[in-house]
């Protein structure tokens, strides 16, 4: 991509600023950019790194763009990009406003508000549970009672199961229960879906990343999401620092996942499927597009689809300790540079591959 010869500084624009956006703020910084960065929180954990900081909501659109359009007059931005934060839906808007290399927002808005990616695979052929939205704790009852138990209550645009509550029965279905989902999105709406049983005596729950370049995807990796119920997959392991945690919480992954060719094969056509369901075919340049997928009795389900890198560590902690680097390499295809071979195996190959990572949270 040309760029102008600016007196400017050239920056690169982080949005989000917490733990997990560190590797991506270091990235930038050894790269030579000036960081700009902005988060919703005036003391989020990477302030003291921004060349710029800007205090601003990550999911508030237009005011990111009126801010675009202040920090454009001192500032040669190459880039807007974000890792491990649900915010790229204003990360595509604002790069597409500032003529940058970007996904289109269509996919970025499909992927955050889960009920549209729900409707999106169902239409696509791609196996999704039986689902409704419901804006009232009324509504929530009646669908209930069509879709059944064991149910699931969600938030319709959260991540990190912020508003996820399992129903096993009318009674778990309290006013209380879902005024919780609906404090934990955005749209007055929650979503009650069946509720996927995961296969027994493996992990069920994976993170995929894959790249899509000129509308062709790659596979880059899966890992192993551990939670809760996990633990007594694993005879030596102490359990008990977790057993106070709710069972949806993430405590950790393996790194890579470790499945039958015939499921990891299961896995990577629906991943296609769903990427050219979004549009991810058509796009030009290279986009990174992760899911969060149940194993289950029946075949792989996809529980959610972001165009973002991982949280939870894996690309920006276990990636890099296996060889490769998934965060400086999505950066460079946020600065709309080709993917060569050269690229390619710079950043998104394991050099390490025979290294197997296990991350665990240490919780207080």
């Amino acid at each position: 991509m040309a760029h102008s010869t600016s007196s400017k500084p050239r920056a690169i624009w982080l949005i989000t600023g917490g733990a997990m956006q560190h590797p991506a703020a270091e990235r930038i910084k050894s790269r030579g950019y000036a960081l700009i960065m902005s988060d919703g929180s005036a003391e989020c954990a990477l302030r003291s790194m921004a060349d710029e900081f800007l205090h601003v909501d990550i999911f508030d659109v237009p005011k990111n763009i009126a801010t675009a359009d202040e920090l454009k007059k001192r500032y040669d931005i190459r880039a807007v990009f974000t890792a491990a934060s649900d915010c790229h839906e204003t990360v595509a808007h604002v790069a597409r406003h500032l003529g940058l290399p970007g996904i289109d927002p269509a996919i970025s808005h499909v992927c955050r508000y889960k009920y549209e990616t729900r409707a999106l695979y169902s239409k696509a052929g791609i196996p999704q549970p039986k689902f409704t939205t419901v804006k009232t704790h009324e509504e929530a009852v009646a669908a209930l009672r069509s879709i059944g138990t064991p149910a699931a209550l969600k938030a319709t645009n959260n991540a990190g199961s912020r508003g996820f509550a399992r129903i096993n029965s009318e009674k778990d279905l309290t006013p209380e229960v879902f005024a919780h989902a609906i404090a934990n999105g955005t749209t007055g709406v929650a979503i009650i879906e069946e509720l996927l049983i995961p296969i027994d005596g493996e992990i069920a729950e994976q993170s995929v990343e894959t790249l899509w370049h000129d509308g062709k995807m790659y596979w880059l990796n899966w890992t192993d999401r551990m939670f809760r119920g996990d633990m007594k997959l694993f005879a030596n392991f102490d359990a008990n620092a977790y057993k106070n945690l709710p069972w949806a919480v993430e405590i950790g992954h393996l790194n890579p996942a470790v499945h039958s060719v015939e499921a990891t094969a299961a896995v990577q056509k629906m991943c296609e499927a769903a990427g050219r369901a979004l549009g991810m075919d058509k796009q030009k340049g290279g986009h990174v597009l992760k899911h969060d997928i149940m194993l289950t009795s029946a075949g792989p389900y996809i529980l959610e689809s972001t165009p973002r890198l991982s949280g939870g560590w894996d690309s920006g902690g276990s990636t890099p300790m296996r060889g490769a680097d998934f965060v400086d390499g999505a950066i460079e295809m946020a600065l709309g540079t080709p993917l060569s071979a050269e690229a390619f195996y710079t950043y998104f190959v394991y050099k390490y591959p025979q290294t197997y990572v296990a991350m665990l949270s240490e919780i207080p």
